[in-house]
């Protein structure tokens, strides 16, 4: 889709041999990050939208016809389409887009695609990995926020907005859906997050850009966050073994919802 705008270029990542360069917190890419943290105000409000988010389609949908929550569905996914046009627009007009952060290569990026292909299309391989990218990832993000293009309203609306739904969705595919994961679900998702990341690095050695944040970590404090100067790419390591310990959670747990049927019988 970005292929149709002009985006300001990005320069490459330096090489990450020195800790300052593995940080990144002065590239010319990073310099409009802003992390949040418990303390700020926006940091709740953000939590109460998402809140809102998660909640009203669950409340919402049960009570349509399975016509009426189609359409309630393609809404949904229109709303992330406009959402994030309305922000690549709004970066563009101020001089912030480039192809090195602009495009939809974070794994949010990917879970915002994976979710609107799902309303769209009802493509169950999709709902299933959103189910764990978005919980993993998406609740991540809600806990340590960072901005990578500032704190636009439109920015934050849009972050709070994308990363509720991705988070949301899963239990929504669940229980409103009635479509319980599958056996072995978390492993082939897992799976499925090395070719994102692979797609993720090409862009990256092409743009210069940090998509998953394969190149130099994120900003925010946060323990799974481990990093070092004898080798530039152990948070990416940890990335895979948090990735994997937290899918196998999800899987876990979501796996013990009882789902049944509008006639009452277990789908599974």
């Amino acid at each position: 889709m970005a292929v149709f705008f002009y985006f300001t270029p990005s320069k490459p990542v330096p090489k990450p041999t020195q800790r300052p360069a593995l940080l990144a917190k002065h590239s010319q890419l990073m310099d409009l990050h802003v992390a949040l943290n418990s303390s700020d105000p926006l940091y709740t409000i953000g939590w109460l939208s998402a809140f809102f988010v998660v909640v009203f389609p669950l409340w919402f949908a049960p009570k349509l016809s399975i016509r009426s929550r189609g359409q309630f569905e393609k809404t949904w996914a229109y709303l992330l389409i406009a959402s994030y046009f309305a922000m690549t627009g709004i970066s563009m007009l101020r001089g912030e887009a480039s192809w090195g952060t602009s495009l939809l290569f974070h794994m949010c990026g990917f879970s915002r695609l994976l979710m609107v292909g799902y309303l769209l299309t009802g493509k169950k391989w999709m709902g299933e990995l959103v189910t764990f990218t978005g919980l993993a990832g998406g609740l991540q993000s809600l806990l340590t926020p960072e901005f990578t293009h500032g704190l636009h309203p439109v920015y934050v609306t849009d972050y709070y907005f994308n990363h509720a739904s991705i988070v949301g969705i899963g239990i929504y595919i669940i229980l409103v859906n009635k479509q319980p994961l599958k056996p072995y679900a978390w492993l082939r998702s897992f799976g499925r997050i090395q070719i994102m990341a692979l797609i993720a690095l090409m862009v990256n050695l092409f743009t210069g850009g940090n998509y998953m944040y394969l190149m130099t970590p994120p900003i925010v404090d946060n323990p799974l966050i481990v990093s070092s100067t004898e080798f530039p790419y152990l948070h990416v390591l940890f990335f895979e073994v948090a990735a994997l310990l937290n899918f196998a959670l999800i899987h876990l747990v979501l796996r013990r919802i009882k789902v049944r049927d509008r006639y009452g019988v277990p789908t599974r």
